[in-house]
């Protein structure tokens, strides 16, 4: 069922693939979803309108368009892999909510498809076609885009999702972004953002990245490149818990989507340093080669020649580049030292500038 996406554009286009390029669409956008043995991603999209799609991805009222990018298999944590895509048109109706377990964990009868929905307006159940996109491709992370043909009104579609690792219980959530169009480069985490780093000993701390652009659904693949990377002066540093400035961190580039640890932006000598945690400015920004393709720069600085990064305080000018969602979670039993009933597991999610 779940076969890649390895048509021609010309015969994409034919049977209504890319139907973002036919018509003006409104979508909304999942920056993030985790599928594996023990976690799964539920998503829960809101409709209003019936100016949607049908399964040829024409005009009509029946059909909204789902795409999936993942990485998957030996892929998953590969930060520099593209993303596959896998996109189907489903069926809609006018004020319906489709919660969908994108894992078909919960929902391995229903198509994905959960809480008892009748079908009776939006007749999932009469396709034979399946809404649990990363049931065949597990372990996998990547980010779900959903559009209809409605580009005169902003916020017809709405959405949110939660990652549930069902194993031990815990679960975080946010909700999706919306645009009249493809592109959600205004849905960038604000660069810099100060982030709280908890002790490294008991506490993992994460950032799941998501670059963004100006085509949020590209055709095929997507090979979008970010940079996070902590700056909090004039080079690469942080404070630690007294106030003292460290130096030594390490930027991280990530294609598609990826999840970069806090410990692994660090040199060691750093990270030994500030084994209980402190505070830093956490930048990200798109990078692309530059005009000799010797090496990646910020996307300003395209054109550039030369391998030399400006000078940090240029970063004010970089556009932000990528969604950024931190992730805490404590490695035992215990937090401050204090013995606690179970593992705590907490998302932040960094809001545009």
């Amino acid at each position: 069922m779940f076969a890649k996406n390895t048509l021609a554009s010309a015969v994409a286009a034919a049977i209504g693939v890319s139907a973002v390029g036919v018509a003006q669409a409104d979508s909304v956008f999942f920056p993030y979803a985790a599928i594996s043995q023990t976690v799964t991603t539920i998503a829960s999209v809101i409709n209003t309108t019936a100016n949607n799609w049908d399964q040829a991805g024409n005009i009509a009222t029946t059909h909204l368009h789902y795409r999936f990018y993942y990485k998957s298999g030996p892929a998953v944590n590969d930060l520099l892999a593209p993303c596959e895509e896998y996109n189907e048109y489903l069926p809609t109706s006018q004020y319906d909510i489709q919660t969908i377990d994108l894992g078909g964990i919960f929902a391995a009868e229903t198509a994905g498809v959960m809480f008892n929905d009748p079908s009776i307006n939006n007749k999932w159940a009469q396709t034979g076609r399946d809404y649990a996109f990363g049931r065949n491709v597990a372990p996998a992370r990547g980010y779900l885009y959903v559009d209809n043909s409605d580009g005169t009104v902003t916020d017809t579609l709405a959405g949110e999702a939660f990652m549930f690792e069902f194993g031990s219980g815990a679960a975080w959530g946010y909700q999706a972004y919306n645009s009249d169009t493809a592109s959600y480069i205004p849905a960038a985490s604000e660069s810099p953002s100060n982030v709280a780093i908890m002790p490294f000993d008991e506490i993992t701390t994460a950032f799941f990245v998501t670059p963004v652009d100006g085509d949020q659904a590209p055709d095929f693949a997507n090979n979008y490149r970010a940079r996070v990377e902590f700056v909090t002066s004039a080079r690469g540093d942080l404070y630690d818990r007294d106030e003292n400035l460290i130096s030594g961190t390490i930027p991280q580039d990530v294609v598609c989507v990826g999840r970069v640890e806090a410990a692994d932006m660090l040199s060691d000598g750093t990270r030994a340093r500030v084994v209980d945690g402190g505070w830093a400015r956490l930048w990200n920004y798109r990078v692309v080669p530059n005009a000799t393709a010797t090496s990646w720069v910020p996307a300003e600085f395209a054109a550039d020649n030369s391998a030399v990064i400006s000078p940090s305080a240029d970063r004010n000018d970089w556009d932000d580049g990528a969604v950024v969602i931190k992730l805490e979670y404590n490695l035992g039993g215990t937090l401050n030292g204090e013995s606690v009933g179970g593992v705590f597991n907490n998302s932040i999610m960094f809001a545009p500038e």
